[in-house]
């Protein structure tokens, strides 16, 4: 029947058979030469992509990995470089604070060295004063008595002495 049907369509059987054979063998030839090369191929690119494209994400990691450690030990310098500075300042308010102290410690020394010198001065003047006073008195002691005086005489002597100690002073 089927032969039948071949024949009045015109349609010989060994032809399809030896079209399907070559076919089959084309077919056979193809895949063993031309897809399995191909295929391979296709494969180690795939391949090769992704290996790059991992190479790519492990640098990306290495990357992120680089850029935290550079913060990091930049924040480190940053605090180091603050904590410099804050001690430096610690250091210049602590010297100030001592020239300070020892400026208030000298400035109190001299006055008391200009009090002992007032002082001292102040002695000296008294005894030359005291001094002065006991040669006038010695000396109107020597006038006196050397002119036996009267009482007025006696009183122009000491006005005498008196008006010697003004302009000694």
């Amino acid at each position: 029947m089927i032969s039948s049907i071949f024949q009045t369509l015109g349609i010989d059987l060994r032809f399809i058979v030896i079209s399907l054979v070559g076919f089959l063998i084309l077919l056979y030839v193809l895949m063993n030469f031309a897809f399995k090369p191909m295929v391979k191929t296709l494969n180690a690119r795939q391949d090769k992509i992704r290996g790059d494209l991992d190479e790519a994400d492990a640098a990306r990691s290495r990357m992120i990995a680089l850029q935290r450690d550079y913060e990091h030990k930049l924040a480190a310098i940053e605090d180091e470089a603050r904590d410099k500075i804050q001690g430096a300042v610690r250091e210049a308010q602590a010297a100030r604070d001592e020239m300070i102290a020892r400026a208030h410690q000298d400035a109190a020394a001299i006055m008391v060295r200009g009090q002992a010198e007032i002082e001292a001065e102040r002695a000296k003047s008294l005894a030359e004063a005291r001094n002065q006073i006991v040669d006038l008195a010695t000396m109107m002691a020597r006038q006196s008595t050397r002119q036996n005086l009267s009482a007025q005489g006696q009183s122009a002597l000491i006005d005498d002495a008196i008006a010697k100690v003004g302009a000694l002073n």
